[in-house]
């Protein structure tokens, strides 16, 4: 019996990954791999339990860390530790595999993303196996193969194919500034025997229910934020605490801090909350698993998660949030609309969000 082995890395390929296991777990032997995302492993762990009797066998192991004064080293010796990290990067792709995945062959394999990881696995498994890639990105967010356009960009290209291998390449996303190595499309075209872009990706999936695995109720809350770091676009993470707690005092003039809640995105680790009021919700959580018909409005900068909300009202504050760059702010908001499920108000001032929430509470006591 061919098992199926599904490498999935980040929560944008959760839902993919369950797809692809409901449909097969009664009759094939399923393996989810989940490289360097403890927040993911821990959330399959619990579906595993509560949705699939722990019929998937789960493997979890560390990612590679690079030696910290890397960070710091300028000159020569920026120079030494990178060959140092190439090298000891090397070794452990190499052990990783050895440990894991050595001995699978005559399987289907998915890989739910192009990362260097899921590139150094599938170049080593590519001739004893079918490979299939489902792209975890809608089409008009997917990373793009980048060309590098100055030395900076020509070395870190460089320094990815001594560690990965020549089916490297840079990738970029449309939004944001930097480059990461990216699995190389000559690659996936020569190596992979079926390849599912975003389009055909929901066109398969339609009907597919994620209600089926809920595990937290979220019924009692009326109002659900989902924290995006948008420090990282405004430039600044004290004022977007401060924007942040006009925002929550004005929310709670019309709801209960029993009736808000809050869920920071996955793996974040900021010291302190960047909020007191409301509940937090468990953060392995994907927010999907979180709608509710009671919830009765979404809000945030510009999550994934709000985009996916069919029910209910989705409200971003990228207008009440300062930016660094307003051509960011403006490219973020496309995208939000052009991604989501449900129209999306953006509130240009404290006033208009007032006037959204005075809205909202006059409908409720309908």
């Amino acid at each position: 019996m061919e098992e199926i082995v599904i490498c999935a890395n980040s929560y944008l390929q959760y839902k993919s990954a369950l797809y692809i296991a409901t449909h097969n777990y009664q009759k094939r032997p399923i393996t989810i791999l989940i490289p360097g995302n403890p927040d993911l492993f821990k959330f399959f762990n619990l579906i595993n339990e509560k949705s699939f009797h722990n019929a998937l066998k789960l493997i979890y192991f560390e990612p590679f860390h690079p030696d910290p004064r890397r960070a710091r080293a300028s000159g020569l010796n920026k120079v030494v530790y990178v060959l140092s990290d190439i090298i000891r990067e090397r070794r452990y792709l190499k052990e990783a595999f050895q440990k894991y995945l050595c001995g699978i062959e005559g399987c289907e394999l998915y890989f739910l993303d192009r990362g260097p990881m899921q590139f150094s696995l599938a170049k080593k498994l590519s001739n004893r196996n079918r490979l299939v890639y489902i792209s975890p990105y809608d089409t008009q967010v997917a990373p793009r193969q980048y060309a590098p356009t100055n030395i900076n960009y020509l070395a870190r290209l460089i320094i990815f194919k001594l560690t990965y291998g020549c089916g490297i390449a840079l990738g970029k996303l449309p939004h944001r500034a930097e480059v990461f190595p990216h699995m190389s499309a000559r690659f996936l075209e020569k190596e992979f025997r079926r390849v599912i872009d975003g389009e055909e990706r929901d066109e398969m999936m339609k009907g597919f229910e994620l209600s089926q695995f809920k595990v937290l109720d979220v019924s009692r809350y009326r109002v659900i934020y989902f924290f995006d770091d948008a420090s990282d676009y405004s430039g600044s993470e004290d004022a977007f605490r401060k924007e942040l707690a006009c925002i929550f005092d004005t929310l709670r003039k019309y709801f209960p801090e029993s009736a808000i809640a809050y869920k920071y995105h996955p793996g974040y680790r900021r010291e302190g909350a960047l909020t007191e009021i409301g509940d937090v919700l468990p953060d392995f959580i994907p927010a999907e698993l979180l709608y509710d018909d009671n919830v009765k409005m979404y809000f945030g900068t510009c999550s994934a998660a709000m985009s996916n909300v069919e029910k209910g009202l989705v409200v971003s504050i990228l207008d009440l949030i300062s930016f660094k760059n307003s051509e960011i702010r403006e490219r973020l908001k496309e995208i939000l609309i052009n991604m989501s499920r449900s129209e999306v108000l953006f509130p240009k001032s404290l006033d208009e969000l007032e006037e959204i929430l005075i809205s909202l509470r006059s409908d409720e006591r309908k």
